[in-house]
């Protein structure tokens, strides 16, 4: 599903309502939420676009501030839509996340130790020693 230059400045006027520049930050707007933001959204949650291609419609002619007012007020679900896209696209912006500090996730190495064993947990389980009973039809000696 496509989004014309229509919908994607009536988005960009929302979302600045929900993050406007401050603090050295860029807007939503800004930050390119209703461009490239929305498109890398829409390729791993295109269950959303649907919903938002209504919310544009239905804000059509109104303020940006009193529709997003409305929705937080009395649609909760539409609200949502909104709350969850903006804000993730605009997490993607690369400038933003470099003022944030946040590099994206990193892999970090764990402990080749058995970090369980620590607390004693499980040395009960280690004193009493292989307990199991026979599949039956296989003799005893074959399960070594």
């Amino acid at each position: 599903m496509t989004f014309d230059a229509t919908e994607r400045a009536a988005l960009a006027v929302l979302a600045d309502v929900l993050i406007p520049a401050g603090d050295g930050f860029p807007s939503a707007s800004e930050a390119g939420v209703a461009g490239d933001g929305l498109d890398q959204v829409l390729l791993v949650r295109p269950d959303l676009a649907a919903g938002l291609k209504q919310l544009l419609a239905a804000a059509r002619g109104l303020s940006a501030a009193e529709f997003v007012a409305q929705l937080q007020n009395h649609n909760s679900a539409d609200f949502r839509l909104l709350a969850e896209l903006v804000p993730g696209a605009y997490l993607l912006n690369p400038e933003v996340r470099a003022k944030l500090g946040y590099h994206g996730q990193n892999p970090h190495p764990i402990e080749s130790r058995a970090d369980y064993l620590d607390e004693g947990l499980l040395q009960a389980v280690i004193d009493r020693g292989s307990v199991y009973r026979p599949t039956p039809g296989r003799e005893r000696s074959s399960l070594s």
